[in-house]
């Protein structure tokens, strides 16, 4: 195996773009993978994308944006899950079981309605990161930009809810908006990463590397450093696998994520 191995797929414009594309949304996983993943939240990536289904239901009924309407039923799930959280004694994982399976049952019900949606559907379900164009780079990178600013800017104090929820509200800080807010963020997250791994594999390219890197560190941002480089790892090494193997490129980067996990794991368990 030679240089050339690695250097061959980024002669084309696509698999350039691929690469770029994936390597975006590496890093914004894990920025936001990071919190789910201390916060016991990784459940909230599946409910997110399963709901984010009916937008895109919704957007081909109209004749709309698909990411549009995903955006916006992906923002209704967080909205929807803090508040019964708060205003309710229903538990975060009933209510998001309630409200994914309920907006996914719509989605398969708008969906049938429609003969011609199966070609969509596919890229969705598996995605298309290999059709991703210039302006979707642009809007992935300008997605990761906004979360890392937010995210900068209310870092400790995510931190501490996150943490010590009762003792941030004991300190005076609005936990129910640091919820809200860490939902929302989530939310932008997963429909931006559909585009490259699609909705079925979305939720372990968020989870994965920030789960390898928990093995290693708890402390928050030594976890989100390792965990953008592992995901940077499994975006380059799973891209060139799929280039020279014919293999689906999102499903790819997902495997090799999984492979570090298991071989974090094997670690972690032989330095006890």
């Amino acid at each position: 195996m030679n240089i050339d191995f690695f250097i061959e797929p980024f002669q084309y414009g696509f698999m350039t773009r691929a690469l770029v594309g994936t390597t975006l949304v590496s890093l914004l996983s894990a920025i936001i993978g990071s919190f789910l993943v201390l916060k016991g939240l990784a459940f909230i990536g599946d409910a997110i994308a399963h709901t984010s289904f009916a937008g895109i239901a919704i957007a081909l009924l109209l004749g709309l944006n698909l990411y549009l309407g995903a955006i916006i039923l992906a923002i209704f799930t967080a909205v929807g899950v803090t508040f019964l959280n708060r205003t309710s004694k229903v538990r975060n994982d009933t209510a998001l079981a309630i409200l994914f399976t309920g907006a996914f049952a719509l989605g398969v019900i708008l969906l049938s309605a429609m003969p011609n949606f199966a070609g969509d559907l596919s890229s969705l379900l598996l995605g298309s990161v290999l059709a991703i164009r210039p302006q979707e780079v642009y809007l992935i990178g300008g997605t990761v930009l906004f979360v890392g600013l937010i995210v900068s800017i209310t870092f400790e104090h995510l931190v501490f809810s996150v943490f010590d929820p009762t003792g941030a509200e004991a300190a005076g800080l609005p936990v129910t908006w640091l919820d809200l807010l860490l939902m929302i963020l989530t939310a932008v997250s997963i429909v931006v990463a559909i585009q490259a791994v699609g909705m079925i594999l979305v939720v372990a390219l968020m989870i994965t590397p920030a789960a390898t890197a928990s093995l290693f560190t708890k402390k928050l941002s030594h976890m989100m450093i390792l965990a953008g480089i592992l995901g940077l790892f499994a975006s380059f090494i799973g891209i060139i696998i799929s280039f020279h193997f014919a293999a689906p490129p999102g499903a790819t980067v997902v495997l090799v994520a999984t492979i570090q996990f298991a071989i974090g794991l094997a670690i972690s368990k032989m330095r006890r």
